[in-house]
């Protein structure tokens, strides 16, 4: 810490966190960073929170947020992918139809957006 040059107001404070290396302890873990990143990512586009919104009302299948939306089946199913490998929804087979539901995690962000 005394090679790099800091201003005085948060030197002290940072001395009593264990310096830099201190605060580099207290970050989360890669994975957890990976987690918050595809979160995240899968909050990035409207169409995709619009979604999660929507089925944190009541599960819905492609066909319902294709006509919501008006996007192609390709389309929707790619937002859909994107909100599964961000932990945020999941689905049941239903017949010829996949239900999509939010998990808990999904649950739980809609009510901090909210």
């Amino acid at each position: 810490m005394d090679e790099i040059e800091i201003p005085d107001s948060i030197r002290c404070e940072l001395v009593g966190k264990g310096g830099l290396n201190g605060i580099v302890e207290s970050l989360p873990d890669d994975q957890t960073i990976e987690d918050i990143v595809s979160v995240a990512r899968a909050l990035s586009d409207p169409v995709r929170v619009r979604v999660l919104f929507a089925l944190s009302v009541q599960p819905l299948c492609v066909c319902l947020f294709v006509a919501m939306a008006g996007y192609a089946y390709s389309k929707m199913s790619y937002h859909l992918s994107v909100l599964k490998e961000g932990g945020l929804v999941c689905a049941r087979q239903e017949g010829n139809y996949l239900i999509y539901y939010p998990t808990d995690l999904g649950r739980r962000v809609v009510l901090w957006i909210r």
